[in-house]
This record gives structure tokens, sequence and C-alpha cells, in this order.
């Protein structure tokens, strides 16, 4: 199954010319949106003729879903780690927050123009928005086996959720795309504002947030791992 255990995207080299297609269409998603930008607008910025884009890609549509499945299938393999270790369930969410912001800012795409409804909702991208629904359950189960456990105060997992999704966005927004530069502690920091909000003993945070700091890898490397 797409975007379940054991799948994972198709590796990119990035400096080949399917990589710099991906990278550019990003950037221009990003700018204009889905549906302001052509396969033309595409292939001008690679600066290649429309029908090597072909090649790589048969529509506009199937360069964004690649994208999104770079973005969105690691997030679930990540996600579901944390669910499977044996460790707090404030370790969990503190460190799963705390990769996805560093990830999604050290990624070389630009991931801002890849989450709006209207363009999910086309029937292209039914897999992706399954795959979305997917890591939507693994964080509202993290958050209500929190609660279950009594580390986590009592909230509804689905508006924790957008607090999630709005905190990782809003960095990624913050840093500008890839071309910007990373703010080394703002993964450790989104991490804490969502925890702090959550945890029911709050003399617990630091002892989490050095958990989350020994097993976090520096920006250069994330993508090693």
């Amino acid at each position: 199954m797409k975007y379940g255990q054991g799948w994972e995207p198709k590796a990119v080299d990035w400096s080949s010319t399917r990589g710099r297609i991906l990278l550019e269409a990003s950037v221009l998603f990003a700018q204009r949106g889905y549906f302001g930008t052509s396969t033309r607008d595409i292939a001008d910025a690679v600066a290649i003729r429309q029908p090597s884009l072909f090649h790589h890609f048969q529509a506009k549509h199937e360069i964004f879903r690649t994208l999104v499945e770079l973005d969105l299938g690691p997030t679930i393999e990540r996600m579901q780690r944390r669910l499977d270790e044996t460790t707090s369930w404030a370790e969990k969410l503190h460190l799963g927050i705390a990769y996805d912001v560093l990830e999604s800012l050290a990624q070389p795409f630009d991931a801002r123009g890849l989450y709006h409804d209207a363009v999910l909702a086309l029937d292209e991208f039914e897999a992706e928005r399954d795959g979305i629904a997917m890591f939507h359950d693994q964080v509202e189960r993290l958050v209500e086996g929190g609660r279950m456990a009594g580390e986590f105060v009592a909230f509804e997992p689905g508006f924790v959720l957008r607090v999630i999704n709005g905190t990782l966005f809003e960095t990624l927004r913050e840093q500008g795309g890839p071309s910007g530069s990373v703010h080394g502690e703002r993964p450790v920091q989104a991490a804490d504002f969502v925890l702090r909000a959550l945890l029911v003993d709050q003399s617990r945070l630091p002892a989490v947030r050095e958990a989350t700091r020994g097993r976090l890898p520096a920006p250069a490397s994330v993508h090693a791992r």
C-alpha cells in the first residue's frame, strides 16, 4: 500500500534533469500555486523544452504528486517509528515534531505549496489524501496515548494535530524556502511550544528536550540518516 509500512518514494538525484524539474516546480508551486503553474513554466525555469520535461513526467500532476511523496512518505515513516518506540509519550511527540520541522527546513525542495485543500481534492491525488489521513491518525493516536497514560492533559486530538501542522507550516514560511537559513534552534523550540501546552507535569520538559537533542541529527546530516 502506498504510504504504508515499507513503502518509500523513489530516490532523487537533485543534479539530474528530473531533480531540477522537481526543484524548480516546487518553487513555482510555492510562488504561484498549482493552478497558476504550467508545464511550460516549469520547463522554462529548468531551461529545457516541454518534450524533455514530458520524458520525465507525463503531466503536471505527476510532478506535484512526486513532491508530496518525497515530503509525506518519510514523515509517515518517522512518525510510525515514534509510535513503535518504548519511550514515553512526551518523548515520542517532542522528537516527532522536532524531527519533522528539521527535515522540512533542511530538504532541498520547497514544500510550502504542497498542501492546499483545493489541489489535493483533485481526483489525481486520492492516494495523497489517504496518506495525509494516515499521518493525521498517527498523530492523534500519539496524543490520545499520552492522555490515556496521564502524561498529557485532556484535549481534542484533532485540534492538537492542527496546532502541530500550523507550527510546521509557520516555520517553513519563516525560513522562506530552501534558500533561507535554517534556524538551528527552531525544531526544538517548535516541539517545546506544543509539548508545553500538553504536559501534565511541566517539570519534565527539560529532560524531554535533552532526550530529543541527543537523538536529533544536525541539519547538514539529516538526509544521511
